[in-house]
């Protein structure tokens, strides 16, 4: 079954919210849709958002040019069914670019499952759970009282785990956010934090000492990525467990923070990561070493990406509760790209072939047409 044809659909879209963290905010949502097409009218869709700006080296721009220029003409005429060397030759191809090689191989993965009229999770190893409660977001751009007044929202919702974004100059402010949250959704709730590696270890311990006696479930991320000794010394002497995001890109990763003692658990994106089996390389090593795992990542998204975290965080025995795939959510309107199950802060997966979501191609090339810049 050879693959026919490599599309690419790069699309700028409006956000129902400002969102974002001591690394940025995001004010639209600039997304590359990849869809792969197969013999016998088969086809599948994957995704990789841009996020943030300056959250990584990729961008719309760049994550277009290598599908197209790069990835496609190494994969057509290559056997879908040989799924294996199709991800290898992949990889391979080009060294880096983990978003634009999530899009495509999550495509890929799609169109195989589609052939074997299976869930995509099916073809991961799963599924360990179906039905999946999600995190609520509070941006950094929220103050006290907007942040509660926004809890409150997100509870009547059904959220009863919440992530607050914090890394502000004045720490006083990450402190009373918290405890303005925390007294609003009640000691039952499960609160995180993430603070995208703004501050210094003195910073850190400071303000996460403070944070402390609100029982926080895990702090994430609140060093740079590639200090994992100050990492560790920090988990010694905080009250709080340990999530590493940023700190793991790879496989190889994995294993460094294992050594250093650097995190009581991984946060995994499917798109930071690289796709699929590289989520499952590193999911897997970390269950070995006992670490549970969080899945998901908050940017706004269509459904095809977090519907595609959805499959990931269903194959793994270690995925823990509270997923972080909430993206769709920012961005509104989802109908050309399928819908989500969802209901009471819980996602929900069909027995459905391949991810599961009925998408409008034409819709989409339309929307991509009037997203492109105007010369």
């Amino acid at each position: 079954m050879k693959i026919l044809r490599v599309e690419c659909f790069p699309l700028v879209l409006p956000v129902r919210e400002v969102y974002g963290g001591a690394a940025g905010f995001l004010e639209d949502c600039r997304t590359l849709l990849v869809r792969v097409e197969a013999q016998g009218g088969v086809e599948g869709w994957g995704e990789a958002t841009q996020g943030r700006p300056g959250n990584t080296y990729e961008t719309l721009e760049t994550m277009t040019v290598m599908v197209r220029n790069y990835f496609a003409p190494r994969l057509i005429g290559m056997d879908l069914e040989d799924i294996g060397p199709v991800v290898q030759q992949l990889q391979q191809t080009r060294y880096g670019n983990p978003l634009s090689k999530a899009a495509v191989e999550t495509a890929l993965f799609d169109a195989l499952a589609q052939h074997y009229h299976v869930p995509l999770y099916v073809l991961l190893g799963g599924p360990y759970r179906k039905e999946i409660a999600l995190t609520g977001g509070l941006g950094l751009d929220l103050g006290p009282k907007e942040i509660v007044e926004q809890a409150r929202s997100l509870k009547r919702e059904g959220f009863t785990a919440f992530k607050l974004k914090i890394g502000q100059k004045d720490r006083s402010q990450d402190v009373a956010r918290v405890r303005a949250v925390r007294e609003q959704v009640g000691d039952e709730s499960t609160i995180r934090v993430d603070g995208n590696g703004s501050y210094s270890f003195v910073e850190a311990r400071e303000v996460l000492s403070e944070l402390a006696r609100f029982h926080i479930a895990d702090a994430e991320q609140p060093l740079a990525r590639g200090d994992l000794q100050s990492l560790a010394e920090l988990r010694k002497v905080v009250g709080i467990p340990i999530a590493a995001q940023e700190s793991v890109s790879t496989p190889e990763d994995v294993l460094a923070v294992v050594r250093e003692k650097a995190a009581d658990l991984l946060k995994v994106k499917l798109t930071h990561i690289g796709g699929f089996k590289l989520a499952l390389q590193v999911a897997a090593i970390a269950d070995v070493c006992g670490m549970p795992v969080i899945v998901g990542q908050g940017s706004a998204c269509t459904a095809i990406l977090s519907v595609a975290e959805l499959h990931l965080h269903a194959a793994l025995k270690n995925g823990q509760p509270g997923g972080e795939m909430t993206g769709f959510l920012r961005l509104g309107d989802q109908g050309p790209f399928g819908r989500i199950g969802y209901k009471n802060a819980k996602a929900y997966l069909n027995n459905d072939a391949g991810l599961g979501l009925d998408i409008d191609r034409d819709a989409i090339e339309s929307l991509a047409l009037r997203s492109a810049p105007k010369n």
